[in-house]
Order: structure tokens, then C-alpha cells, then sequence
């Protein structure tokens, strides 16, 4: 089951928010990142504001798409005396009032839930609540329903009426207004992130997530690798199809790294030119070199422009007209001294200086090798 954090003072539970990014880089930015900022407040506000103009005893907010729960849709706000127990709790998009809902994009108003025949009961078994009276509207992102705002057994009424159904529908277009909006401010960070040519962070994201990575690894122990690639033999490949060609296949090999390194922690960032780092949060020398050790195989039998460009060259298919050269960097093995270092810069350069050396020494050894430093 998904984490939660734990309900607030005010009765309001919310999913852990580092899912709630997640959820939120793959929707909305369609580019997840380890730093996307909380959904929470954006929640608790529409269903604060519900709970005041439409009283009820219980609120909720369920999405689809969260990381690896897929045709369901995850409870991630919640408010009410079950409020703990219904987050990030599951309902098949096929099933319930609720999947009704999402699945058709209309509003359902039921003042007798049990006569309708699409009532879940099972899910007031799992969450030890009794359903009455129910009205749900979905919430839609440019066009998309990705979710759906429900409000269960209203409070100083026989039930539910049709302004409160008007009004839940005005709070679920701000909520699609405020998705869009972090949509964008998600998409606009990432930019700044990411190197254009390859889609992998930028060698500026790179040094700023290596440093916190660094100290992150200061506190909490363990290791942290480096690896830092440089392709071989890759001047001769620009001098035979130009520089066109070579911006080309530099971007099909960042798109190879992110395919290989599938550890989620990890940064992958191009460095400059036809070099390439990845940070390995938690892996240790021997498990870096054996990720390095993928990483050239892949590059080594790849075969790179398999497809005519858009710019009408035909087909190229180049394999083994280059190769890599890997250095592998383990902070735990480096020779630093003890101690938080007094210079976070010093520090940072050194590690990179480490890998960066081992590379160098896999290129004096004949390249298209993995070497590990220091």
C-alpha cells in the first residue's frame, strides 16, 4: 500500500508527498523528478473549502496513474473520521460510483447510494464507513479526467442538492486550473534542468544534485559512485557525417544510458561535449563497476541510427564506429579525510577529479573499458 502521512489537527490525510510529485511529473510534466513540490496543500484546500459551503461528513480526492497501480484509482486526500484508513487505499476504475465517475466524466448525485446499482459496499467494509448519500464530480486536466473529488453523507439536509453538485464542479475546475498551473511550473524547472540534445539533466543540475547527494551520504552513511563516460573514437564519426549526424547519436546514446541505469536514485546528466555522468546514490565500487560495465556492453552492440533522420539523411546504422571509456568513483574508497569536509566545492571537485582520472586511465589502457579510481 502506498505511504500516507498522518492526519492533521483539522482531521485532513494526505498521501506521502513524494508520490503525490511522482504522480504529478507523470501527468502533468510528463517528466518526473526527485524534488517536485507537494500537492498536498492544492487538496486540502478544495476539500477544506468543500467541507465549509457543502457540509459532509467525509471528503475525498483519488487520482489515477499513481506509480505502479494501474485501471484504479488511489485515495490521496481525505477528511473525516476514516480519513486515515481510506488513503491510498484502492478502487478499480471499473467499479463504484466513484469509477462510474471517472470512467464517463459526468457528476453522479445519489441520495440513496444502495439503490444504485453500481455501489461499491465492499470499499465502506475495507474502511469501516457507512455510506448514505454521495456526490462526486470528476476533475479533468487539459481535457483529461485524471481524478475524482467525492463528498459522502451531507450533514444539516435530507441529502445533497443540485447547487451543491454546481459548486463541487467550481472546485473541481480550480483544481484543474491549480494542476495546470504547477503543470507548467514543473515543465519550466525541468527545462532549466535538462540538456537539450540527449533529454539527461544538465551539467549544471549535475553539480548542484552531486553536492546534495554528498552531503546527504555525510549524514545518513553509505556509499555514493560516480561514473563518468566519454565516448571513443567520436571525432572520426563527426569528421565522416558531419556535426549534424553527431548531435544525433549523441542523443540516442543518452537515451541508451537512461534505458540501462534504471536505479531510481540515480542522476544522469551530459556533461559536455561526448561526455556523460551518472550518480549512483547507494551503490557501492563493485556495484557501479558492474552498472559501467552494462553500460559499455550497451553502447559496444548498439546499433545507432537505425531510422532516416527528419532531415532526409537515409539510415545510417552505425555500430561499433565508437565506443566508451567508463571511470568508476566510490566516495567510500576515495582518499578523503575524515570528517565533514570544510569546503563542500573542494570536496565535490576531488570526486569528480577521481572519475574523472579513472576514465582517462581507461583511454591510456586502450579504450572501450571500465576503470575504477582512485
Amino acid at each position: 500500500m502506498p505511504m500516507r502521512d498522518e492526519p492533521d489537527e483539522n482531521g485532513f490525510a494526505t498521501l506521502a508527498p513524494e508520490l503525490i510529485g511522482a504522480w504529478a511529473g507523470r501527468r502533468l510534466a510528463r517528466a518526473a523528478g526527485p524534488e517536485l513540490p507537494r500537492l498536498n496543500a492544492v487538496f486540502q484546500n478544495i476539500l477544506w473549502t468543500a467541507r465549509q459551503y457543502i457540509p459532509s461528513e467525509s471528503g475525498s480526492i483519488c487520482l489515477s496513474g499513481i506509480s505502479g497501480i494501474e485501471d484504479s484509482l488511489v485515495y490521496v486526500a481525505a477528511y473525516g473520521s476514516e480519513a486515515a484508513n481510506i488513503i491510498g487505499k484502492c478502487l478499480p476504475v471499473g467499479q463504484g460510483i466513484t469509477g462510474r465517475v471517472f470512467r464517463e466524466g459526468h457528476a453522479e448525485l445519489r441520495n440513496a447510494v444502495h439503490e444504485d446499482r453500481d455501489f461499491y459496499a465492499a470499499f465502506d467494509t475495507q474502511s469501516h464507513y457507512t455510506t448514505r448519500t454521495l456526490l462526486a464530480v470528476p476533475v479533468s486536466v487539459a481535457g483529461e479526467t485524471v481524478g475524482v473529488i467525492g463528498l459522502f453523507n451531507r450533514l444539516d439536509a435530507d441529502g445533497f442538492r443540485e447547487e451543491d453538485r454546481k459548486l463541487l464542479e467550481v472546485l473541481a475546475g480550480y483544481a484543474s486550473n491549480s494542476l495546470l498551473n504547477l503543470a507548467d511550473a514543473f515543465h519550466h524547472r525541468e527545462v532549466a534542468r535538462r540538456d537539450d540534445l540527449t533529454g539527461l539533466y544538465n551539467d549544471r543540475f549535475f553539480h548542484q544534485q552531486l553536492r546534495v547527494e554528498l552531503e546527504r551520504r555525510e549524514e545518513a552513511g553509505g556509499d555514493l559512485s560516480l561514473l563518468f563516460l566519454d565516448l571513443d573514437h567520436f571525432k572520426a564519426v563527426v569528421d565522416t557525417h558531419g556535426h549534424l549526424v553527431g548531435s544525433q547519436v549523441l542523443g540516442e546514446v543518452g537515451r541508451l544510458l537512461a534505458t540501462v541505469i534504471t536505479h531510481e536514485r540515480a542522476t544522469l546528466a551530459r556533461y559536455g561535449g561526448d561526455e556523460y555522468v551518472a550518480i549512483l546514490p547507494g551503490m557501492n565500487r563493485d556495484e557501479a563497476a558492474a552498472t559501467a560495465e552494462s553500460v559499455r556492453r550497451a553502447i559496444a552492440a548498439a546499433t545507432f541510427l537505425e531510422e532516416p533522420g527528419e532531415d532526409g539523411r537515409p539510415a545510417l546504422s552505425l555500430r561499433g564506429a565508437f565506443s566508451a571509456s567508463i571511470g568508476v568513483a566510490s566516495y567510500r574508497d576515495c582518499r578523503f579525510p575524515d570528517g565533514p569536509p570544510e569546503d563542500w566545492r573542494v570536496r565535490q571537485r576531488d570526486f569528480i577529479e577521481v572519475a574523472d582520472q579513472a576514465m582517462y586511465r581507461a583511454k591510456a589502457l586502450g579504450k572501450d573499458q571500465v576503470c575504477v579510481g582512485p
